[in-house]
């Protein structure tokens, strides 16, 4: 699985919501319908997130979704 630059920064997006929005991966992950480990290699950067997946987080940190996406190619 080859990831890149973009998806390094959606997961460091990512990771900065879920810390402003005051939940730990252990509390996110089953309402994000995955697993912890799951969730937290998608936040390393080292697994593509679905899209899916990517509005659950959007919900859960009262954001849009397209705002871990802005300016993926800048």
């Amino acid at each position: 699985m080859d990831i890149d630059d973009s998806t390094r920064l959606v997961a460091k997006r990512l990771r900065a919501a879920l810390r402003e929005a005051g939940m730990s991966v252990e509390e996110a992950a089953p309402r994000a319908g995955m697993s912890v480990p799951s969730l937290y290699r998608k936040l390393r950067g080292e697994r593509h997130i679905t899209f899916t997946e990517l509005v659950h987080i959007a919900v859960l940190t009262e954001r849009h979704p397209s705002s871990f996406l802005r300016n993926l190619d800048a």
